[in-house]
Formats: structure tokens, C-alpha cells, sequence
């Protein structure tokens, strides 16, 4: 079981911040988060970038593009703005990932629809 970390008090923090935001990043998404708070009870918590983002999900949308970008790459094709732009949101949870597929889908189907009308 994982040891809850003690609660560093806010004036701690204060003169401590900077060491504490150099661990963070120095550990990564493995530094214990800590936990501030007045009176040592806890109301704040410092993490680290990558453990914020593991937990909001960010890592695995970022995780999913890049593999999808790479898979285009792949195929000769690339990416265009307005897919990267879409793309972008959905990593910064913006965009959910129906709402990216469905832009996706819509920008094809004009594109598609225009090609046929052209030839």
C-alpha cells in the first residue's frame, strides 16, 4: 500500500517551492505528489507534469495521435491544418474523441462530395 505523503504547511511550501518544483520535474510521472495545506491539513496538491497528464488523460489522447499521425506518415499522406488544429483540442481534452472522428468524417465527406462534382 502506498504511503500517503505528509502535508508540507503553506509557508513550507512558500520557501520550499523552488526545490520542490525541481524534484517534480527531475522524478517525472514517478515523484509522490505533494500535498499543501494550512495547519497541515491538506487542500492543494504540486505534481509533476507527467503525472498530471498521465492523469488527465492528456499522455494516452497524445499517445493515440502521434500513433494515428504516424500511421498517415506511413502512407505517404499528412496531416492538414485543420486536422492538426482538431487534433491539438482533442489532446488538450477540448475536443472528445467522437467530436474529433465526426470533423474528420465531415471534412472527408465535403472533400469527397467536391471531388465528385469536379470530375
Amino acid at each position: 500500500m502506498e504511503k500517503i505523503p505528509d502535508v508540507v504547511t503553506v509557508s513550507d511550501a512558500r520557501v520550499g517551492l523552488s526545490r520542490m518544483l525541481a524534484d517534480l520535474e527531475h522524478e517525472g510521472a514517478t515523484a509522490q505528489p505533494v500535498l499543501i495545506g494550512a495547519h497541515r491539513r491538506p487542500q492543494g496538491v504540486l505534481l509533476s507534469v507527467a503525472a498530471f497528464e498521465r492523469l488527465s488523460g492528456r499522455a494516452a489522447r497524445q499517445a493515440a495521435v502521434d500513433s494515428a499521425t504516424g500511421s498517415l506518415a506511413a502512407e505517404g499522406l499528412t496531416v492538414t491544418d485543420a486536422a492538426g488544429r482538431d487534433t491539438e483540442a482533442y489532446v488538450s481534452g477540448q475536443l472528445s474523441a467522437d467530436d474529433l472522428v465526426a470533423r474528420a468524417v465531415a471534412r472527408h465527406s465535403t472533400v469527397t462530395a467536391t471531388a465528385r462534382r469536379a470530375g
